[in-house]
């Protein structure tokens, strides 16, 4: 769907394709498809709340794309825009917030009151879907597609891989952690700072404000590490039979596969600060580097944080 890299990334490819203005009807159809994919991979692990908050969010997403003149609706005849989808993306942000509110207050009283398993699991999942719910938005809607085949392979990945062969945690957080690698350049990034989409930070927004723009920027940007680390959790919290510290290994071994490269790249930008392209191409690396790190630390830290507290009220 998207070029990358320095040799291909001025070629056409499928994404060009969708986007322009003979295409939309076909990209319309595959939208749509893929939204009706996420919710059925996504709504299966949530309560009976979130799945209509999820089935309305996602129909939202349709409407804010219709709304900003990439999709059509069926009985839309005209292809001009007639909104900045300002209200259809307000719309969805009111579901996100419900989804991650459910799905924290069940994680909490799984940690406080009740300690109960399932309840924990449940409300990690739907933490997940509230981020499915809000990338779901925040994506290109020939970028929806991407989304679907992270989605389906790890639902893919959790039944017949990772339960079957009864991978230990290091070994499932490596294979999330190079998934995620790998949809992060699906997606259309790179190691080049043009290809950062700074257009998802005015979803929603009338005006450039300042915080917001760059959460969610960052939330696009990193959207494939991001959903595959939280994967990690909901999977290593849903398995019963394993340790109750599986989710503090899977955990450690996140940061530490992506403490190393970043370690090695701050010496390799030390040792070559004098090099002619120390700023077109190795600050620009650097940064995405630290960017990720800082993002997969956020991750660790607070899962680490609540695994340790249903730790304490459980003894």
């Amino acid at each position: 769907l998207n070029q990358t890299g320095v040799q291909w990334a001025h070629l056409p490819d499928v994404g060009h394709w969708l986007n322009s203005s003979d295409h939309k009807t076909v990209l319309s159809l595959l939208s749509a498809f893929c939204l009706v994919l996420i919710y059925l991979l996504v709504q299966r692990r949530c309560s009976l709340v979130s799945k209509f908050a999820l089935a309305l969010g996602l129909l939202g997403v349709y409407s804010y794309r219709a709304a900003v003149g990439n999709v059509l609706f069926p009985w839309q005849q005209s292809t001009r825009t007639t909104s900045k989808g300002t209200v259809e993306a307000r719309f969805v942000y009111v579901f996100v917030l419900g989804i991650l509110f459910t799905g924290t207050k069940g994680l909490l009283r799984s940690q406080i009151l009740t300690a109960d398993a399932k309840l924990k699991s449940r409300g990690l999942w739907e933490i997940y879907s509230g981020l499915v719910l809000l990338v779901s938005l925040l994506f290109r809607a020939h970028n929806l597609p991407v989304l679907c085949c992270c989605l389906l392979i790890q639902t893919l990945m959790a039944q017949f891989i990772w339960k079957k062969l009864h991978y230990d945690a290091a070994q499932t957080t490596i294979m999330h952690y190079w998934f995620g690698q790998a949809f992060f350049y699906f997606q259309g990034n790179s190691n080049n700072i043009a290809t950062v989409d700074i257009s998802v930070g005015f979803v929603g927004l009338e005006s450039y404000i300042e915080a917001p723009a760059i959460v969610l920027t960052a939330l696009s940007t990193y959207a494939g590490p991001l959903l595959w680390a939280c994967h990690l959790v909901c999977y290593l919290s849903s398995e019963r039979e394993r340790s109750p510290v599986a989710i503090g290994h899977g955990c450690y071994c996140l940061a530490l596969l992506r403490s190393v490269p970043a370690a090695a790249y701050i010496v390799l930008v030390t040792v070559l600060r004098y090099h002619l392209f120390i700023w077109s191409v190795f600050s620009p690396k650097l940064l995405y580097e630290s960017m990720h790190l800082l993002l997969t630390a956020g991750v660790c830290l607070f899962f680490i944080t609540m695994e340790q507290s249903h730790s304490t009220s459980k003894s």
